[in-house]
């Protein structure tokens, strides 16, 4: 009878200490889960910042003769600051050797919102083949490309 009884006691107390480590165990899981719901929270909240920034950037920086246009926002931790990358057109006339043009120019920019730094900037002529600047022949995807690459690389820099 005495080793029945010693028996119960080790089960008992066996299953008691499993239980204590599967709750704790799900207390830990708990944890995690709540801190990554609340960093999210946290990163969403940067974002919509990001965007309200960049908007305004927008608006500030557009006037009659070109618009800025938002490609892409997004909150950089390493940087705690919102980058953007943007599509500029300007249009206006110029006075060129063959005509008197209306020529528009694509301005590709990533910029540091907060800092004001703008990280990458380089520009394209859409309607004058003969320019040296000429948006045609892939250019213009590959000046989107290089703003595109400059904006990833703010995003993960370790500054």
């Amino acid at each position: 009878m005495k080793k029945l009884w010693l028996l119960v006691i080790v089960a008992l107390v066996g299953i008691s200490v499993g239980a204590a480590i599967d709750e704790a165990l799900h207390a830990a899981r708990n944890r995690k889960r709540q801190a990554k719901v609340r960093d999210s929270n946290e990163l969403f909240q940067h974002r919509l910042r990001c965007k309200a920034v960049a908007d305004d950037y927008a608006k500030q920086n557009s006037d009659d003769s070109g618009t800025l246009i938002l490609e892409r926002v997004d909150f950089s931790p390493s940087r705690n600051s919102c980058i953007a990358a943007f599509t500029r057109w300007t249009t206006g006339k110029l006075k060129l050797q063959r005509c008197n043009c209306l020529i528009e120019i694509h301005d590709y920019l990533t910029v540091d919102l907060l800092s004001g730094e703008t990280l990458y900037s380089d520009d394209c002529v859409e309607n004058d083949p003969e320019s040296k600047t000429f948006c045609g022949n892939g250019r213009d995807m590959r000046l989107g490309q290089e703003r595109g690459d400059a904006l990833e690389a703010a995003l993960v820099s370790k500054e």
